[in-house]
């Protein structure tokens, strides 16, 4: 009845409401015990735009079982007009993440990298110029796409003459995932496989981009995530500090001491000669690996302090890293498990999870909210694991960790842009996932009926060949391979560890001269 609709939507919004609440507080605690002291009391434009970038991206997340709870609560009145206050609840959530990616957090990423020291006047300058640069690019990039392949080529079922029927010049057809019409009449008639191809809005072609870019970066950082994000945090339990003698102490602060003699030789020889190829991929290579070995240097004398101020250490940390890191285990498995049977076995085994949230959600919704928020946030922290990951193994891109009191705000700004674009592809991803809890969802309808079926971006999001969850189990199995081979065949001293890299960067170095 209505009166019941009425409750549940009630219900609905004060779980949204409290659920939007501490996540907002959420990212704020989480913004301020990450930042660097340095960034206290300064960079607000910048922290600004990260607080509202996490928010956007937690809460895009979040949409999805809001999402399918109310559009199932319609599905038995046809004039509940839920469904399309979602799917524009849907669009704008995107199309803001659009404007963060492309014109803020470039805009205060650049304001934040220029120099303090230089003019306002030049300051301001220079972000524009930049932000410009790269919003031109994208905007390129998509009118061009849009204008060349921007329609939707849908398979239909066709039945003619359906006009000698209805007395019209008319023609009925069907989309996929629809049941064939019932008219006995209509279903006597011939039917044949065609192509329907219809014009997309700019609207939709941008969420289309959004989401292919999000795949190319969750494919990868994703399935290296799903892997080292639990390994590490064992590791990080394996080695952690452990007291030492001020003869150990002087002996590693010694050692120390010497690589960062040799760090500081190589940069001082480096600088001035790359100026002129500064936009090199050799260049940029030497210089993401140098940076990469100063943070490890740097990471190195913290533990080293910690090992020997026994005082310092805290327990709590080294068995919290056990504790977390057998629950992404736990998690990462299941993520492939889930995955398994919703996407190569189409559910031929069970849903899995799906009961699960649909169980907990009959409860109570919030229960339900926070089931999926665990596994989706998950997905989210996998994601910004896997870009680190591969950042300091390649060095094709800047690393940007995240670390307690020690995270710049560029580092928070790319993490935040990393996240906002990838967050388009996860919600597509636990949609697809979590099948049978989300079903009848708008952002399901959204991206079946159009985006699935768009001129070429059909063959990656093809069912048939379920092509990026493919590579996602391809990078995360190869992602595994490395991390055990590394553990059980490549231990090496850690001295000998730091020569060999300190000998690479002298070669490539010399290479690069």
């Amino acid at each position: 009845s209505s009166a019941t609709m009425a409750v549940d939507f009630l219900m609905y919004g004060i779980v949204a409401a409290v659920v939007g609440g501490i996540t907002l507080v959420g990212c704020g605690v989480f913004l301020i015990q990450m930042q660097h002291p340095e960034d206290n009391n300064a960079a607000w434009l910048p922290k600004l735009i990260v607080l509202l970038g996490l928010f956007l991206a937690c809460g895009t997340m979040l949409l999805l079982p809001f999402d399918a709870s109310m559009s199932q609560s319609c599905e038995e009145d046809p004039n509940c007009g839920v469904q399309g206050s979602l799917g524009l609840a849907w669009i704008i959530c995107f199309i803001s993440i659009a404007v963060f990616v492309f014109v803020l957090i470039p805009l205060a990423y650049f304001w934040y990298e220029t120099d303090d020291d230089e003019g306002m006047c030049n300051r301001v300058c220079t972000t524009i110029c930049w932000s410009t640069v790269n919003l031109f690019v994208f905007v390129t990039i998509l009118v061009s796409l849009y204008l060349s392949i921007g329609y939707v080529e849908l398979p239909v079922t066709v039945v003619q003459p359906y006009s000698e029927l209805a007395g019209g010049n008319g023609t009925f057809f069907y989309p996929p995932d629809t049941p064939p019409p019932k008219f006995q009449t209509i279903a006597r008639l011939p039917t044949y496989k065609a192509i329907q191809k219809i014009q997309t809005s700019m609207v939709i072609y941008i969420l289309a981009l959004l989401s292919f870019m999000g795949w190319l970066l969750t494919t990868i950082f994703g399935g290296m995530g799903f892997v080292a994000l639990p390994m590490d945090m064992l590791g990080a339990w394996y080695n952690r500090p452990r007291p030492i003698d001020l003869k150990q102490f002087a002996e590693k602060k010694l050692e120390l001491k010497k690589r960062c003699e040799e760090l500081i030789s190589v940069g001082k020889d480096t600088q001035g000669k790359f100026k002129g190829a500064r936009g090199s991929m050799k260049v940029r290579r030497f210089t993401n690996k140098y940076k990469k070995m100063v943070l490890d240097l740097e990471e190195e004398l913290q533990v080293l302090n910690l090992c020997y101020k026994k005082n310092e250490i805290n327990p709590l940390i080294p068995w919290g890293n056990l504790f977390f890191g057998l629950l992404a285990g736990v998690l990462s498995i299941s993520w492939g498990i889930q995955l398994i049977l919703e996407v190569f076995l189409r559910g031929l085994v069970g849903p899995y999870l799906s009961d699960i949230f649909q169980s907990l959600t009959d409860i109570f919704p919030l229960f339900g909210v926070v089931a999926y928020g665990i596994f989706a946030f998950y997905l989210l922290a996998v994601v910004v694991k896997g870009s680190i990951k591969f950042a300091g193994r390649f060095f094709l891109i800047s690393i940007h960790p995240l670390k307690v009191n020690g995270t710049m705000m560029n580092s928070f700004l790319f993490n935040t842009g990393i996240l906002l674009i990838c967050c388009v592809s996860c919600t597509q991803l636990c949609a697809t996932a979590f099948r049978q809890y989300a079903h009848g969802s708008a952002i399901s309808q959204l991206f079946v009926s159009q985006i699935q079926y768009l001129r070429g971006l059909n063959y990656f999001y093809s069912v048939d060949i379920p092509v990026f969850y493919s590579l996602l189990f391809m990078v995360a199995m190869v992602q595994l391979i490395w991390s055990v081979t590394c553990i059980f065949f490549c231990a090496k001293e850690q001295a000998s560890t730091v020569q060999d890299a300190m000998a690479e960067l002298r070669r490539e170095q010399r290479n690069n001269m």
